[in-house]
This record gives structure tokens, sequence and C-alpha cells, in this order.
């Protein structure tokens, strides 16, 4: 009875390594693509640029997408309300957006594209 449970002891041990071992193999083969400068981020494909900032009167949005079927363009104020929303057509334009109206304080500006949060940047509203 000792020698069964000694050989399915061994048998699990000797099992366990080999997939300790082969996980390794696969952890390092995935560090080495996350290394690789020839992969491409898609995240790093798409710009948002916002200025002045402070803004007083008006607001600046510079941007560029690329491979995208819907993209959206959304400012939120800092208890989460949407007050301008703009579907973005142009794979790159210059927004210009009257903030005059606003009140002073935080402001939130994302860029969604197909659905996913691509970025978010803050603005600061000071007249």
């Amino acid at each position: 009875m000792r020698k069964y449970i000694l050989l399915i002891i061994s048998i699990f041990i000797v099992s366990f390594s080999f997939a300790a071992e082969s996980n390794k193999q696969l952890n390092l083969f995935e560090n080495q693509n996350a290394n690789d400068s020839t992969t491409l981020n898609f995240y790093e494909l798409h710009t948002l640029k916002l200025y002045p900032n402070p803004a007083s009167d008006y607001l600046y949005i510079d941007y560029e997408i690329l491979y995208v079927k819907e993209a959206k363009l959304q400012i939120y104020n800092s208890i989460g309300a949407v007050i301008y929303t703009k579907e973005l057509t142009e794979k790159q334009d210059k927004i210009k957006i009257t903030v005059s109206d606003y009140k002073n304080g935080l402001y939130f500006c994302s860029l969604r594209i197909d659905g996913k949060l691509i970025n978010t940047r803050k603005i600061i509203i000071n007249h």
C-alpha cells in the first residue's frame, strides 16, 4: 500500500514540476512579445490634445484616430454628467468648443472608439 501511495505522490510531484516549468517558458515568451518593438499598441495610434488648459472662453481639441468604425468625444462635469457630445466622422480634426457658459471647475474629456474608452483628459475651466 505504501508503494502505491509513494508512486502516486511521486507522479504528482513530477507532473507539478513539469507544469511549472512549462508555465515559465510560456511567461518568458509572453514577456518577449511585450518588449518587442515591432508590436503596435492600439491605444498609441490615437491622439487627443486639449488646449489651452485651463480654458476660459474656448477649448481646442485636436484628435487623430485610426482604424475605427465609430468614435465619440464627450465632456463630463465633475459629477459625471455629460455636458458635450460629438460623433467624430473625420480621422483627424481640430474642434473649437465655447466654454464661456460652463461654470468654473474640473471637467473631463473622453475619447471612445468602438464603444471602448481609449483616453480621458482633465480640463480646468477658469473665467
